[in-house]
Formats: structure tokens, sequence, C-alpha cells
């Protein structure tokens, strides 16, 4: 039981770094600031999965 309140916790800690994030990155959108770099959701790995989503989204634009 102790470690499941143990991941749970955890879990909820990297939920919430991810919010913080997405919420700077909206912030810093509407506002004309330069947004910040991606975050995965576990961290250590890149943003480069995200990137390849935005990319290919102002690809499909054009």
């Amino acid at each position: 039981m102790k470690l499941l309140n143990i991941l749970l916790v955890v879990l909820l800690l990297l939920l919430v770094r991810k919010l913080a994030w997405c919420l700077r990155w909206l912030w810093c959108y509407y506002h004309g600031r330069e947004t910040p770099e991606p975050i995965s959701f576990v961290p250590g790995r890149t943003g480069e999965t995200f990137e390849g989503h935005v990319r290919q989204a102002r690809d499909e634009e054009d």
C-alpha cells in the first residue's frame, strides 16, 4: 500500500510539472513572447516528439 502511495505521489508531481510547463507555454504564446523549450512527461527525455508534431502541423498549414 505504501509503494502505491509513493507511485501516485510521483505521478502527481510529474503531472503538475507538465501542467506548469503547459500554462507557461500558453502564457508566452498569447503574449507574443518566445515559448519555452518542450519538455516530456518523463524527465530526462527530449521534446523531439512534441517538436515533430508542431513541425507537422506547420507543414500541413502550408
